[in-house]
This record gives structure tokens, sequence and C-alpha cells, in this order.
């Protein structure tokens, strides 16, 4: 298919018509900014062939603001080599008419045909939608559409297959699916098809026969139970039998009795023990106390050596106290004359510095009071200059509107008086000094020229009255145009006070000189007094009365004097006097210290003496002796006692170690236990054997074996019927599976043209990389040599640009396809590659030029250097007969 015209008219922006024609047969360029009306004229294009003539839903196809226009398109172009033209209009004067090789159709007859050879169709309802535009909406690339291509080629995927052929046998065909779809219904009945898990009948029987076979297993458990039952209720019946006649719990009661008898006697000699051991004890406490009275008088012996040893060291302690206190009074007496001396100098010196500061700060204070006084009265010799000149600023401003009305008067009245000039009459004289000549009243010179436009009589002495009456078309007209200039002119002159416009611009020079004298004065100004003469003023006697206080100040000051504070500085001071303080806090801290020591040790030698006093009069108590010679003797006593307690405790203890009270507490526990579990046991076995009886008789009424074989014969039905449906399954998902793998393989043959198309333009743009054709026949997984080696991914993980270059080709691919097949083909390019980058753009113009070497493509760009290498001539849509401005339109 080769467009040839193009002409669209009341169509969005465009009103008045708009032609496109000389249509290439490959590449066709159009460049133009954004809201000229490239896409409106693919759009028409579009609305041609996609929109029914007769549909109210497209109401947005008519210019702005004009609901009564009636959008049309006429479109000629060549269709396997035969020329036919489509016209159409919509809403308004609704028609559409196909002629094509000499044959007419009009109406829904033409639209259908038409979609017929191209391959889309038409909706139902309303505008058009993806959906029906077929291969040509795979075709004409939208403006932000280039990247998505999945949709468009499954709108296009049942014309794309009958282009690639349709002998390629029955199960390609759509009995094959029907084939297919008709075993995979069958075997989804009984399987899944994810999982081939069973479902269905084949799923209902698997649960029936899992079911039957729990039962099963349930009722010959409960069998196996009851026979179990029944022998365990014979041996019961045998065990109380035999346990009825014998009673061995009896012979277990009377060793039991045997065996408390020897705990008690045991258990006598225990608590014998016990009491004797008390006694040990008790005899043991006397000793250890009689011990401990004799070792404590005898300490006392040591307590009084140790007071006067301890006596000793606190007179020593003393004597060095008091040798520390002696040595650091002098020091401290000579620190603190010293701290005295330095605090002195330190006053001497801040007072001269105090003294030098306010004599510096008098003599800065003095000198801003004349520097500024200095300032005030430049400040105030530029206030009286900057006053003058802005009031003769003031006089000489002129309002700009009028200067320039004056010249453009003086202006005008110039050009009036040279036309006027052109067509008055003109008189040159060329006299003898002798002569006499007046023109109007007034005497002419040898070589004047005159121009005269009204009546004008000319004397000549001697020869008498010439009258020149002045001719020409529009002369009045003239003279009143020239008197009206005069006449403003004379207005604005006398308005504005000068004598002519010479003397106005010499006025205004005067004034813009005047206003930058005047600025320069005022910088000046500022520059003494910023803020104000009379802030100036104020800050000129504020420093006058601080000048005033500081040399009172400095009046009340002494000045001191002294050879030894006249070198020292304060820094000099203040240190001096920080090292005599840290001196004399030195000597004070360490005199403090050993008075200290002294009261330390003062009272150490008094505590010293108490204890020595306290523990010579405990030595020197009359009933101390006695005390001490009855300990002994209780002692002696208490180690008697204690001998005899311990031999009782061991003589207990060898008898206790023969009897072994623990194990006859143990024997005791054992025959009482054993008795009252024989007897539990033999009362509980009667219990078991009337319950058993009456379980048994339940149980044997019930018929279980009877009903266990019911059950057996219908698992045997189930087993059968689940092996038949799993044949059945597996059968159908082999020949599923069968005749999906022939399916794929003639698949992979249906795609072998298309994926050739594909690699022949991807090695173009990549080189060396391969692309995989999906079922759907839109482009799958790619694989490129990247910075890593081979790097392979699907086509929605690339990139928007990567996607929009690989949507073009993928598109150019399918026309080559439909070339080959013998159907109609052209591509529309409506800024396609904008998120292109100039080093791919560059490889996608090879794409293009060798793609249209086979097909005709319509590029529309607003970038048209980005084009100016593609190898044909841009065409500018604003050079289109019959462009014109309109209301904008999408870009």
């Amino acid at each position: 298919m080769k467009l040839k015209r193009v002409r669209i008219e009341n169509f969005k922006r465009f009103r008045a018509p708009l032609e496109l024609c000389d249509f290439a047969d490959g590449l066709n360029l159009f460049v133009a900014p954004n809201e000229s009306g490239k896409s409106t004229v693919a759009e028409a294009i579009r609305a041609a062939f996609f929109e029914r003539h007769k549909s109210s839903a497209i109401s947005g196809l008519r210019p702005w603001s004009d609901s009564s226009a009636t959008p049309s398109v006429e479109i000629a172009f060549a269709l396997g080599g035969k020329p036919a033209r489509l016209s159409k209009a919509f809403l308004g004067k609704k028609r559409c008419q196909l002629i094509i090789d000499g044959k007419t159709l009009e109406g829904a007859e033409a639209e259908d045909h038409l979609g017929e050879l191209l391959g889309f169709s038409f909706a139902g309802k309303g505008a058009s939608s993806p959906e029906h535009m077929g291969i040509p909406g795979l075709l004409w690339i939208k403006q932000g559409t280039s990247h998505e291509i999945a949709k468009v080629v499954g709108f296009a995927s049942d014309h794309l297959r009958n282009a690639m052929g349709d002998s390629l046998g029955e199960l390609a065909a759509t009995s094959g699916d029907e084939v297919i779809k008709a075993v995979e219904t069958e075997r989804n009945q009984l399987l899944t098809p994810s999982t081939e898990a069973p479902r269905g009948a084949y799923g209902e029987a698997i649960k029936r026969r899992t079911a039957l076979l729990e039962e099963l297993q349930l009722l010959r458990v409960e069998i196996n139970a009851y026979r179990i039952a029944v022998d365990r209720l014979a041996a019961l019946r045998l065990d109380h039998g035999q346990d009825g006649e014998a009673r061995p719990w009896l012979t277990l009661r009377a060793q039991l009795e045997q065996a408390q008898v020897k705990l008690a006697d045991a258990l006598g000699l225990a608590q014998r023990r016990t009491a004797q051991e008390l006694l040990l004890k008790q005899a043991s406490a006397q000793v250890d106390a009689q011990r401990q009275q004799l070792q404590l008088m005898a300490r006392d012996d040591d307590a009084v050596k140790l007071r006067e040893e301890k006596l000793e060291a606190a007179q020593d302690k003393l004597a060095q106290a008091n040798g520390q206190l002696q040595a650091w009074e002098p020091r401290h007496a000579q620190a603190e004359h010293a701290s005295m001396r330095a605090r002195d100098r330190l006053a001497a010196a801040r007072q001269v510095a105090t003294w030098q500061a306010q004599e510096k700060a008098v003599t800065e204070l003095a000198a801003q009071v004349q520097a500024l006084s200095r300032s005030h009265r430049q400040a105030q010799l530029k206030q009286e200059e900057l006053t003058s000149l802005q009031a003769e600023t003031l006089s000489l401003a002129m309002p700009g509107a009028e200067l320039k009305r004056l010249r453009e008067v003086t202006e005008s009245l110039r050009t009036a008086q040279a036309r006027l000039d052109a067509v008055s009459t003109a008189l040159e004289f060329r006299l003898q000094p002798s002569a006499k000549v007046q023109v109007a009243g007034v005497q002419v010179n040898a070589t004047d020229r005159l121009t005269v436009v009204e009546r004008t009589g000319i004397d000549i002495e001697g020869v008498g009255r010439i009258t020149v009456l002045p001719g020409g078309e529009g002369l009045q007209s003239l003279i009143a145009d020239r008197d009206q200039q005069r006449k403003v002119l004379a207005e604005l002159l006398q308005r504005l006070g000068v004598a002519n416009l010479a003397a106005a611009e010499e006025r205004e020079r005067q004034h813009v000189q005047r206003a930058a004298e005047a600025k320069a004065a005022k910088s000046v100004l500022e520059a003494h007094a910023p803020k104000g003469v009379a802030a100036l003023a104020v800050d000129i006697a504020a420093l006058s009365t601080k000048l005033t206080e500081a040399k009172q100040a400095l009046q009340n000051l002494t000045e001191p004097v002294g050879a030894e504070t006249a070198g020292v500085s304060v820094s000099q001071a203040e240190s001096d006097e920080s090292t005599a303080k840290v001196i004399l806090e030195d000597a004070t801290s360490q005199l403090n210290d050993s008075k200290l020591a002294v009261s330390e040790a003062m009272a150490l030698l008094s505590v010293a003496s108490e204890e020595l006093a306290a523990a010579q009069a405990t030595l020197a108590d009359p009933l101390r002796a006695k005390r001490k010679a009855d300990a002994s003797h209780a002692l002696t006593d208490a180690l008697a006692n204690e001998t005899t307690a311990r031999a009782g405790v061991e003589a207990l203890a060898e008898q206790l170690r023969t009897l072994n009270v623990a194990l006859l507490q143990q024997d005791v526990e054992r025959f009482e236990r054993s008795a009252k579990q024989l007897e539990s046991a033999y009362a509980q076995r009667g219990s078991d054997i009337i319950r058993l009886e009456a379980d048994l008789e339940a149980k044997g009424a019930l018929g279980l074996e009877e009903a266990a074989a019911d059950k057996q014969r219908e698992l045997d039905h189930m087993e059968r019927r689940c092996t038949e449906l799993e044949r059945r399954a597996k059968a159908l998902s082999h020949l599923l599976k069968l005749l999906t793998e022939k399916r794929a393989a003639l698949a992979r043959r249906l795609r072998a043209p298309l994926q050739r198309h594909l690699n022949h333009y991807l090695q173009i743009l990549f080189p060396g990389a391969g692309i995989e054709v999906s079922d759907d026949l839109s482009p799958g997984r790619i694989t490129r040599v990247g910075t890593n080696g081979a790097e392979t991914g699907d086509f929605e993980e690339l990139s928007v640009g990567a996607r929009e270059q690989m949507g073009v080709v993928a598109r150019l691919a399918y026309a080559d396809l439909l070339q080959e097949a013998g159907k109609p083909t052209l591509l529309i390019l409506d800024d396609a590659l904008v998120h292109t980058d100039k080093d791919r753009l560059g490889q996608m113009k090879r794409v293009l030029y060798d793609a249209a070497q086979r097909h005709q493509i319509l590029v529309f760009s607003c970038h048209p250097h980005a084009w100016q290498d593609l190898g044909v001539a841009a065409r500018e849509l604003s050079h289109a007969p019959g462009y014109g401005g309109g209301e904008p339109s999408t870009p």
C-alpha cells in the first residue's frame, strides 16, 4: 500500500483544506514544532480507515468552537499496484466513497471491503478501539506507544497467522485446535491442568476408595480387638479364681506385723542415741566456754604491754608533729608577706593601666569628634549643593511623553513641509546687483530660491508686479496638513516653554546632566553622612558628651608615680600575684596540716594513756586470781563429762549399725504396699470381668465380620473403577502432550519467517544479538553481548528507550512478513523514537533506510536536526498547500 495524496478539511486544527501530495514510495519525513498538526495528520489517516462514517462518537474530530463543521478526509493510494481513492466525511454531511481499480463502493460496503483488504475490523458501536485495528493498528504507531507491542500484536495475531500460511496441517488450523481443546477438556475433567492431580469423577473415586479403606481398617481393628477381649476375659476369670482361693495378701500382712516390731525396737535405740548426743554437745560447749575464759585472762597481760607500746608511739608522733608545725610557721609568714606585696604591685599596675587607657580614650574620642565635625561641614555643603541641583533638575524636567510628542510633531511638520515643497511653485532668482525685487513685500536677494503655495505678488522696481498663482493636485490638503502640524507644534512649544525642538532637547540634556550631578552629590553626601546630616549632628553631640565625661574621669584619676610600678605590666603583676597566692595557699595548707597533725597526736596520746591505765587496773583486780582458779577446775570437770558422753554415743551407734533402721522402714513400706496392691488387683479384676462380659455381648450382636465382608466387596469394585479412570486420565494426558508437542513444532515452523525478519533488523541495531518469538508472536527473550558476556532478559525488562527501538524493529519485521504473504503494508511513525539516544538513533536510521527499500514509511518528528542524515529531504508541514493557523491540537 502506497499513499499518493492526503487532503483534510475541518479536521481539528485544520479548518481550511490541507493537502499533502507527492509521497515517496520509501521514506517520507515530515517535521514541524509541537502543536503544528503532525499528530493530527496521522489521526486523520487513521480516522479515514478505522472510523465508521456514520459514527456519532467522534465529535472530537471537529475544530474547536465549531459544532457544525463536517470533518473530511480524502486519501489517494495504490493497493496491489491498483489506484484507489477513499473519501470520507463525518458528523455533518456523512458520506463514504471508495474507488478502487475503477470500481466504486459506497457507505458501509466500502468500509467493510477496505477492512478485509487491509486486515482490520470495526467496532460494533461507538468509536474505534485498538482491538479492532488489526494490521494497521500494529504498523501505524501512535505517539508515545512505540514501546507497547504485546497488546497490538495480540489484536493483529489472527491476521499475522493467516499471513504466515494456512497449509501447515490440520493441527495448526481451527479443526486441530478443536481436537486439542476437546482432548484437553476431557483430560481436565479427570486431572488438574497445572499439577495433574486427580479431580472430578477420578478424584471422587479415589476419595471413596480411601474412605472404604479407612472404614475396612477400622472394622478389622474392631474385630481384632473383639478377639483379644475374649482371650483376655478367659485369662481374667482364671486368675481371679486362683487369687480367690489362695488370698496371698494375708501372708503379706503377717510379714508386715513382724517388720513393724523390729522397726519399733530400732527406733528406741535411735532415740537413746539422740539423747546421749545432746549430753555430749552440752559437755563440749562447757569445755569451750571455760577455755575461752582462761584465754581471755591470759590476754590481759599481753594487753598491758601493747598499751605501753602504743603510748610510746603516740608520744613520738606528737614530737614529730610539733617539729613540722615549728618549721612551717615562719614559712607561712613569709608567704603571706610576699602575697601582700604582690597584691599591692597588682593594684598599682592596674591603676597605671586605667589612667593610660582613659588617656587613650580621651585622645581617640577627640579625634573622632574632629573627624565627624569635618564630615558634618562637608555634608552641609553637599546638602546645599544637592538641594540646588535637585531644584534645578525639577525646573528643567519635561514629561517624557511630551518630549517624544514634540519630536514626532517636529518630524511630521518637516515631512509635511517637504511634501508641500515638492508640489509647490518654486521661484529661483538670478538678479543683477542693482535690481530691486520684492516677493510678498519682502526684498529678494540676488540668488534666492523661494516656494509659494498661494497667490503671491512679485514687485519689480521699474518693471511692475508679477502675480504667481500656484497650482498642483492636493496642494490645499498639504497646506492644511502643514498648518495643522505648525499649530500643534506651537502649542507644544508654548506648553513646554521652549522655542523649538533643539531648545527642548538642550533642556532635556541639561536635566539629565543636573540629575547626574545631583546623584553624584547625593553619593558624596551619603559617604559623609550615611544616616543624614541631622543624625550626624546627633552623633557629634553624643561623642562630645562622651569626650567631656572622659576628660573629667581622667582629671579625677591621680597619675601614679613610682619606680617600682613604672616598668611592671598588668599581666606581669597578675602573674606575680597569682604565683604568690599559690605559694601562700600551699604554705597555709601545710601549716594547717601540721596543726591538725599535732591535734591528732595529742588525742592519740590521751587515748593511749587511758587504755594503759585501764589495762593496769584490770591486772590489779584482787578477784581476778580466784576467777582464774575456778575456771581451771570447771574445765577439768567439763572434760571428764565430755569423755563419758562420747563413750555412750559410740556404744549406741555400734548397736544401730547392726540393725539398719532404713532397711527396716523400707520392709514395712514394701509389705504394706504389696498387700494393698494384691487386694486392689483382685477387686479391679472382678470389675474388668463384668465390663468385658457386657462389651462382648454388645459387639457380638453387631455382626462386625459380615460388615467387613460387605466393605471389602465395595472396595474391590472401587479399586477397579480407579484403575479404569487412571488409565483413561494417563491416556488423555499422554495424547494431549503429543498433540501439544506436535503443535509447538508446527508453531516453531510457523514463526520461522517472522524470526528470520526480526533477526535481520536486530543485527543492524544490536550486532550479535538474538531474539525469541513468543507464542503470541510478540518479541520474547533477548540475548545480547554486554560488558560481562552474554546477557538474556525479557522484552518487558528493557528500558523504555530500548523497548521503543525493539517495538519499531518488530513492526518492520511484521511488515516484511506481510509483504511476503502479499498483504498490503504501510508504516507510520509519529514521534516513535523520542526516548532514543543519539548513537541508537543513528542505528535506527540504518534500520529504517533498509526497510524503506521494501515499504512506504511515514516519519513525523518535531526534531528536524535529529533526522538530517536519514537520506531523504525533510518536508515542513507548514509549507504544505493550505496550511494555516487554527486551534491547537494534541502534539
